[in-house]
């Protein structure tokens, strides 16, 4: 046998008319089932393998790691449907099976929409495209929808390592087709000169607060960070204390208040499991409208966001407020495929006489942010 190889690939670099094993039962595999069907209808999947399941799947047989070991002239390829992936072929490997590669999509499958997908929410769609502004932002968002499109040539999976990969855009980039939607993220249709008291939701390393802590108009800027200070990087923490405009709330905003358990990683960490009224956890979780009856905020004008997927509980722990107030908002709506829609569909459903734009903020399909701005607060540019 050759030396052990742990690779991890998409479905692009799948041979042609292979026969094809997925291995494990779970989610992941189920949807990596559905895009293979889809995209790659070439391919033959043979059968299911699991670690700890037996019996058929999805009318498929499941075979155990040895059956896979003994039949290795019933399949060509093993794609691993799991993040252990470098375990279970390792594993593999201990039996006599070279063929085994992690497979991107279960990473994936949350975050692009399957061509199916996208057909059945044409009707959601619609409902953006006719609510949006103008005919630049209705524009931007088909753009990121064929973007995000399993398969769209509009974009490369490029590998930062080799399992972690961001899709970037090719020659069609978004700054060059859309550059008064790509210029300031968060602040683009934003007016800031009617802004006295904001909310942060995610101050990570406190860039757009120093930034917003600098506005003469500005009187205080209130930050939910779940990391606290530790997550603001020294130079800025200092400057935020001293320019006496900001309150560090050390709290993630949802739509109830609980307990949680909290991923750490760096400016992509996010709650992660079921939250609800336990009582241990790592991060305290509170709504937006108790905090500002807590805080006695006087008035809410401006409310951005970078959650990690976190934005629409947030935003349903916030709307009394934003009822109230009419603040104007800036939301990153990038992070999955369900509040790619769920986030406008919410905020034109919900908000009254407002203004819906579009922006975008990066080389890939990542950094996209939903403005709502009340109508008597937009600045036509």
């Amino acid at each position: 046998m050759s030396e052990i190889e742990i690779r991890y690939i998409d479905h692009t670099a799948i041979p042609y008319n292979k026969r094809v094993c997925l291995y494990g039962v779970g989610k992941g595999g189920a949807e990596s089932l559905k895009l293979l069907r889809q995209i790659r209808p070439d391919l033959e999947v043979v059968f299911f393998a699991d670690t700890y399941q037996s019996g058929s799947f999805d009318g498929f047989e499941i075979l155990t790691p040895q059956a896979l070991a003994d039949r290795k002239d019933e399949y060509d390829l093993i794609l691993i449907c799991s993040c252990y992936y470098p375990e279970i072929i390792t594993n593999l490997y201990s039996l006599g099976i070279e063929s085994a590669v992690g497979f991107s999509w279960p990473k994936f499958y949350g975050y692009q929409f399957l061509p199916d997908e996208l057909v059945s929410l044409n009707g959601e769609i619609n409902f953006i495209l006719k609510s949006l502004h103008s005919d630049t932002d209705r524009a931007l968002f088909k753009f990121l929808c064929e973007a995000r499109i399993a398969g769209s040539e509009l974009v490369d999976l490029v590998y930062v390592s080799e399992n972690s990969g961001n899709f970037i855009f090719k020659e069609l980039k978004p700054a060059k087709i859309f550059p008064e939607h790509t210029t300031s993220s968060y602040f683009d249709f934003v007016d800031l000169s009617k802004v006295e008291y904001a909310v942060q939701a995610g101050v990570y390393d406190g860039s757009e607060a120093l930034f917003l802590s600098g506005l003469k108009e500005l009187k205080m800027l209130y930050g939910f960070e779940p990391l606290g200070y530790t997550a603001i990087a020294e130079a800025a923490r200092s400057k935020l204390s001293d320019s006496g405009k900001f309150s560090l709330i050390p709290k993630g905003l949802w739509n109830c208040e609980a307990l949680a358990d909290f991923a750490y990683d760096g400016s992509a960490s996010f709650v992660k499991g079921a939250v609800d009224f336990q009582s241990t956890g790592t991060v305290q979780l509170t709504t937006l409208t108790e905090e500002a009856g807590r805080l006695s905020i006087p008035r809410l004008d401006l409310l951005i966001a970078d959650i990690e997927n976190a934005e629409i509980p947030m935003l349903e722990g916030a709307m009394e407020v934003i009822e109230r107030d009419r603040p104007q908002l800036a939301i990153c709506f990038y992070h999955s495929k369900k509040q790619f829609t769920g986030i406008p569909l919410m905020l034109m459903n919900e908000l009254k006489d407002y203004v819906f734009k579009i922006g975008h903020y990066s080389e890939g399909l990542d950094e996209s942010v939903f403005y709502a701005i009340p109508e008597e607060k937009f600045v036509e540019k």
